[in-house]
């Protein structure tokens, strides 16, 4: 595959510590300066830069030499908000909905920075930030007497210093972060009772009366002056009178959709001001993607994969059946489909998976379905239109999106042409698909009639999901499309790709960050342990002789089982697996291959790795083809089944022949550890290490060996 990226000459490479800036890009080259050295350059393929950035030596950070990214990186530190502990998390989520709900009044002019304007509106204020933070969509449905979160509002103060923090840092949310503020001067810089006074010609004009604006402006003027003339009897300060000419700029400078919806009703408005009924105007891949749920109007055996092959047939009538779930990413500038599941159940977990997909090249599933066609369709999202369900309205969901720097938008409900790129794909699929397979339910009771869904259903979730990959991969990506003038989706995409580029993808600490898995783990001497293999970098060592805490949190990728991330002193480390080979594995390879030597090696507790690299490498295409397409659906492996499965591995993974570091051996032995023959006369344990047994001793030493 040829990738072409764009960069901006503000992102920031670092290469083993090196930092470098972008200050030329080409179709075929990237050119790359030093930050700390400039006239010092070096060139780069787009390939190049793809893979150094998805190595743990490698940081890719956007907007980077910007000024309020500078400025935000010497008072934050953090780098991405999943790496928050839970309880500040959902503080920061609520504290941005706030500042996005206040800047979208004070743009519309329906607010201002002023005690008595902001009292006016909190009500409407604390609404719109509650619907955008997803709080209402949350508790929607739960029991009566349930405990629900409820955050009490700031005050106008707390409000007006988060929005200017906000705004300094580039609306980046890591701004956010609850910290005690500096002191400062915050007097009033003007008069905002006059200020309050003038913006009353808006709701003065937007008024169902529909008054002229000659008629608005005089009736507001009048009122202050007859405010004046309450304030002289009373001794008080007198406002200022604006001229004609100056209520009319601040009235021109209403948001023209609120007064047309006062003054003629939303449904007016909405006919008048409908922006969206031919598509988004979007020119460039990856830059707008829309996402959505929906339920299939087919009945389907709700098994895992291989199950129905060993059961009888009037087993397999007695199988559950139901409707499942699928959940679809579509960039909406080419129309393809970037990522798509198969689920039981709308969730936030499933929601993150498909975030995950849109984000790899996807022609390993499409070969795992038969497909003829390559699902290379991937890149960085720009912004992302989700509707306001559950999942998408959830903590996990939007802490994932805003760590990977998407723009979330979540358009009003009732308005499908706001989403119409996913909502026509669903269409396309009732119309096109669906008729082809047995046991459908179609659009509605009075269209499926006498039909029998359940006793045609015949379909598994592994047949549903290779049906549902072989029309995206094969048919809808290469049959033309209406809205782009007869090509097909799959041309457009190579076609706007070799033009415009693609946003470059995060690097891997990033994508670890957002969708890895969170697990707790005992320090030892060789690191730490995953799936019985170990991992270890500097700082692990470092800790492991000098901390006094014994506990560390690790994140972990299961489709990369090379290197995970380490939480030591509240900083993340890229740790390295002890043995090479397992670059590109993932946990369901390395456990089905530890499976199946289970038997043929159940006397010994620890193998070499080239016994179980000699085993992955024997696991059948027929085989891992059937795990790939176990990911696309509720059978997938979860947090709980890893747990599990970590003690039903049985075997640890160690090479006697590679040390702990990739590096060279140093002169300090604590740091690579020393190598200690044993005798060859010497009996092995015939008895195999069970999880009430200690394995028997290493013949390499280690730190947490002994004295």
């Amino acid at each position: 595959m040829t990738y072409h990226f764009r960069f901006g000459k503000s992102d920031m490479f670092c290469f083993s510590g090196v930092q470098y800036r972008p200050i030329e890009v080409t179709s075929d080259c990237v050119i790359l300066e030093r930050a700390d050295e400039p006239g010092i350059t070096e060139v780069f393929s787009h390939e190049e830069l793809f893979s150094l950035v998805q190595t743990p030596e490698a940081t890719f950070r956007p907007g980077y030499f910007d000024w309020s990214d500078r400025k935000l990186q010497s008072s934050v530190a953090f780098d991405a908000l999943s790496v928050l502990d839970d309880k500040r998390k959902p503080q920061v989520l609520w504290r941005q909905a706030i500042c996005d709900a206040y800047i979208d009044f004070e743009v519309r002019r329906l607010i201002n920075r002023t005690e008595a304007s902001f009292n006016e509106m909190k009500p409407q204020l604390e609404a719109e930030a509650l619907r955008r933070d997803g709080e209402e969509f949350r508790n929607k449905g739960k029991r009566a007497g349930t405990d629900l979160r409820k955050l009490k509002f700031p005050c106008s103060k707390s409000v007006f210093n988060w929005v200017r923090t906000y705004q300094d840092s580039g609306y980046d949310p890591l701004s956010l972060i609850p910290k005690r503020h500096r002191s400062g001067n915050h007097g009033l810089r003007w008069c905002h009772e006059t200020e309050a006074w003038i913006s009353r010609v808006i709701e003065t004009y937007a008024d169902t009366q529909r008054p002229t604006k000659i008629a608005a402006i005089d009736a507001t003027i009048a009122a202050i002056k007859k405010e004046n003339e309450r304030r002289r009897k009373t001794d008080e300060h007198p406002l200022h009178v604006p001229s004609v000419r100056a209520v009319r700029a601040r009235l021109a400078q209403a948001d023209p959709y609120y007064i047309h919806a006062k003054r003629y009703g939303i449904a007016a408005a909405n006919k008048k001001f409908t922006l969206f009924e031919t598509g988004v105007d979007v020119i460039a891949p990856m830059e707008r993607v829309e996402m959505d749920e929906c339920k299939l109007d087919i009945k389907s055996l709700l098994a895992a994969t291989g199950i129905l092959e060993h059961l009888a047939p009037e087993r397999r009538v007695a199988l559950e059946q139901g409707r499942r779930w699928i959940c679809v990413a579509i960039d909406c500038a080419t129309k393809s489909i970037l990522a798509l599941r198969i689920s039981e159940n709308p969730s936030a977990d499933e929601a993150i998976r498909t975030l995950r997909d849109v984000y790899t090249d996807k022609t390993a599933i499409a070969q795992a379905c038969d497909c003829e066609s390559t699902w290379h369709q991937s890149g960085q999202i720009g912004l992302l239109a989700v509707d306001q369900g559950s999942a998408f309205a959830s903590e996990a969901f939007q802490t994932a999106a805003k760590s990977l720097g998407i723009v979330l938008q979540f358009p009003p409900g009732g308005l499908p042409w706001l989403r119409g790129h996913i909502e026509t794909f669903f269409r396309t699929l009732g119309h096109q698909l669906l008729p082809l397979l047995s046991g459908r339910t179609f659009f509605n009771p009075v269209e499926r009639g006498d039909y029998p869904s359940e006793q045609l259903a015949c379909l598994s979730d592994d047949d549903l999901i290779q049906v549902l990959i072989t029309f995206v991969v094969d048919i809808y990506h290469n049959q033309p499309h209406g809205s782009l003038g007869g090509e097909t989706p799959g041309d457009c995409w190579d076609r706007l790709v070799a033009v415009e580029g693609t946003p470059f993808t995060p690097d891997g600490h990033v994508m670890r960050k957002a969708f890895g898995r969170r697990f707790e783990r005992q320090l030892r001497g060789d690191g730490v342990l995953f799936a019985r293999t170990g991992y270890s970098c500097d700082a692990l060592r470092e800790a492991f002789l000098h901390s006094p805490e014994r506990k560390v949190e690790i994140c972990v990728d299961t489709r990369d089982l090379g290197w995970i991330l380490v939480k030591v002193g509240g900083v993340w480390h890229a740790a390295t697996a002890n043995v090479s080979g397992l670059d590109g594995v993932s946990y369901e390879v390395l456990k089905e291959a530890s499976r199946s030597l289970r038997l043929k090696f159940q006397n010994q507790a620890e193998l070499n790795f080239p016994i179980i690299q000699r085993a992955i490498s024997r696991i059948s295409d027929t085989n891992r083809a059937a795990m790939i397409r176990s990911e696309l659906t509720p059978f997938h492996v979860t947090d709980d089944e890893i747990r599990r499965n970590e003690k039903a591995l049985h075997y640890s993974l160690r090479s006697a022949e590679e040390k702990l570091s990739s590096g060279a051996i140093s002169r300090d032995p604590l740091a690579d550890g020393l190598e200690i023959s044993m005798s060859e006369n010497q009996p092995e344990d015939p008895l195999p290490a069970t999880d009430h047994q200690k394995p028997s001793r290493r013949s390499s030493w280690r730190f947490d060996d002994g004295e």
